[in-house]
């Protein structure tokens, strides 16, 4: 089990791998969005002749219009001379250009978000040269470790700690907003709250001025310590930053670097210790949540079915 993590700088990236994290994930803020560290090819040149022996992978998310895949085209190439240890990515494209670039030796993570979601996907990625995928938020502890036991060739991450993207537009939602109701403070590029009447706890809701771009998150943190030992045989967790300080980045990074170790000596992940990681993160105010991970079918709940559901109604009126 490796730890993929995302620093929140670059000087935060140097600590990690003097932390001996296995892998993190940077990227350029052309394009990579949702992303706390954002370098220039140089900076991450340097980066990859220093990173002894953590992973680098290269975070290039955004999704992509057709006129800027020529833009995308000359940034995969530039990035694929430097000594990368992989591209992460969400828009096909990229899969495109790596093949028409005969850049095959190039190790594909595709994180789409929300796509994957069982292992009858795997052989149709593995022909498309993608040899790791990461898993839907949403998918139940169950359905992960089947994919796990079924993954073959093919590796496996989940998302283990940070907010959960619940939505993303390609629309300046707030702005406007903003400029509807007339509202003259700038609230781009600011974590703000979205409260819906009848849920307990608000949205995360956050525009990127640079892709003006927003997105919707959980309010609450992914904390899957507890679960480590169900999916002990995955190949990769992950841990997200963005929207939070290096002091949380560190905490949760040593919670779960010291989680792996003990698992990997077939320790057990005591009581005890999960309650203590999860006092050391309660000082950052944050609620902690394991998603879906514990939802099984018997927690769903079924709206009752009548022959009128069946038949839409047109009125004219």
């Amino acid at each position: 089990m490796q730890l993929l993590v995302n620093p929140t700088s670059y000087q935060n990236a140097q600590l990690l791998i003097t932390k001996k994290v296995h892998r993190i994930f940077v990227g350029t803020k052309e394009f990579s969005v949702r992303n706390s560290c954002l370098l220039t090819i140089e900076e991450i040149g340097e980066l990859v002749k220093n990173k002894n022996q953590t992973e680098i992978i290269i975070l290039v998310n955004k999704l992509f219009f057709e006129f800027e895949l020529e833009k995308l085209e000359q940034y995969i190439l530039a990035i694929s001379k430097l000594n990368i240890d992989g591209i992460m990515y969400a828009d096909y494209a990229v899969n495109q250009i790596l093949f028409e670039n005969n850049l095959n030796h190039i190790h594909q993570i595709y994180n789409p978000d929300t796509l994957v979601t069982n292992y009858e996907q795997f052989p149709f990625y593995l022909q498309n040269n993608i040899h790791e995928v990461s898993l839907a938020r949403e998918l139940t502890g169950t359905n992960i470790v089947k994919c796990i036991e079924n993954k073959k060739e093919m590796k496996v991450q989940v998302q283990v700690g940070g907010y959960g993207l619940m939505l993303q537009s390609r629309w300046e939602l707030i702005s406007n907003f903003s400029r509807f109701y007339h509202i003259d403070e700038n609230l781009q590029n600011r974590k703000l709250f979205l409260k819906e009447p009848n849920r307990k706890h608000p949205f995360i809701i956050y525009e990127d001025s640079i892709n003006r771009e927003t997105y919707m998150f959980t309010a609450y943190n992914l904390f899957l310590l507890k679960s480590l030992t169900e999916i002990k045989n995955i190949d990769c967790i992950r841990i997200d930053s963005f929207l939070h300080n290096e002091e949380w980045t560190n905490e949760i990074v040593d919670i779960f670097l010291e989680a792996i170790a003990k698992l990997e000596n077939n320790e057990t992940l005591t009581n005890e210790f999960i309650q203590t990681s999860c006092d050391k993160l309660k000082k950052y105010d944050e609620i902690q949540s394991a998603g879906f991970f514990y939802i099984s079918k018997e927690d769903l709940i079924y709206l009752p079915h009548s022959d009128k559901d069946d038949k839409l109604e047109w009125n004219n009126g």
